[in-house]
């Protein structure tokens, strides 16, 4: 109850609804149907994009136990991007400039069926774009952002991952941060917790080398979960099927945001019926591609309730 409280109190601060949110256990969102599980999966050689694959190309264990595929999707489905912003006083005014470029960009690199939602966030989590705002919207926001404050990073991601997912659409989770938390109510492991539990793919643009700091100025103690910000990260985006884009001072945003989407767009949406395995509880998954030499990312477990 206690993650569950953690939980609630971030919706709450993002101003969003905590109604449509299970107390104790989110419902997991991938399923596509009563009994179907989607899996986001890239594949990768040489860093390029293996295209043209099919069912009889991928092998996939749920709890060890080998699963049929039935279906695989390639660039079909729609994607919701959520962008959260640190804007917190770490983030300089030159940074924030180029933030505001990199958001811009983005938005016109989404095809005419994506959707982008725009989440900010310093000590407090804000919602300043949904979904279904208009573009004029997003220069709006843009124009409005000031850095202030200390840093919620765990709450912001709570929030954004356990918001409700439409079905038909891919979920894609963009943080751009330094990855130190400084004040949220979330811990990571609450935050590692919620992310195997929901639906969207994390991608985390970390904006300096602060790899070996830790992870939280607050809470600087875990039973599970990694304590530096750059095993933190790893984690999650393993926990998720995302990946990490470590910027270096001075580096353009745009591309690190063009790279994101570009590298989460040419992914393929995996569906299979679990058989021979509990349903109820956790379950581990292993996806491997019937090719050599090949980089397969995916999320590593789902949990059905």
């Amino acid at each position: 109850m206690r993650t569950a409280a953690r939980i609630a109190i971030a919706f709450a601060l993002s101003g969003i609804s905590v109604a449509a949110a299970n107390a104790q256990d989110p419902a997991p969102v991938f399923r596509a149907g009563a009994d179907v599980v989607s899996v986001e999966a890239s594949v990768r050689q040489n860093r390029r994009p293996v295209t043209g694959l099919s069912a009889a190309d991928f092998e996939l264990l749920d709890n060890g136990v080998a699963q049929q595929i039935t279906d695989v999707s390639y660039e079909k489905l729609p994607i919701d991007v959520t962008v959260l912003l640190d804007v917190s006083a770490s983030v300089t005014g030159a940074v924030l400039d180029d933030l505001r470029a990199a958001l811009k960009q983005l938005r016109s690199d989404l095809g005419t069926r994506d959707r982008l939602r725009l989440i900010t966030f310093d000590m407090r989590v804000r919602r300043l774009v949904d979904f279904t705002d208009p573009a004029a919207a997003v220069d709006k926001a843009l124009t409005s952002i000031n850095a202030r404050g200390s840093s919620a990073v765990f709450d912001s991601l709570v929030v954004a991952l356990a918001s409700p997912a439409p079905p038909g659409r891919r979920q894609l989770t963009v943080i751009f941060s330094d990855g130190q938390d400084s004040t949220s109510i979330s811990d990571a492991d609450t935050l590692l917790d919620v992310a195997r539990r929901t639906t969207p793919t994390v991608a985390v643009v970390l904006a300096s080398a602060a790899r070996q700091r830790s992870a939280s100025l607050i809470r600087t103690s875990s039973k599970t979960a990694p304590t530096t910000v750059g095993a933190l990260v790893d984690r999650l985006a393993g926990e998720t099927g995302g990946f990490v884009v470590d910027v270096d001072p001075g580096e353009n945003l745009s591309s690190a945001f063009r790279r994101v989407l570009e590298q989460f767009r040419t992914s393929y949406v995996i569906y299979f019926t679990p058989t021979g395995v509990d349903r109820l509880g956790s379950h581990s998954l292993e996806l491997r591609v019937k090719r050599a030499k090949v980089e397969v990312r995916s999320r590593s477990g789902y949990v059905w309730r």
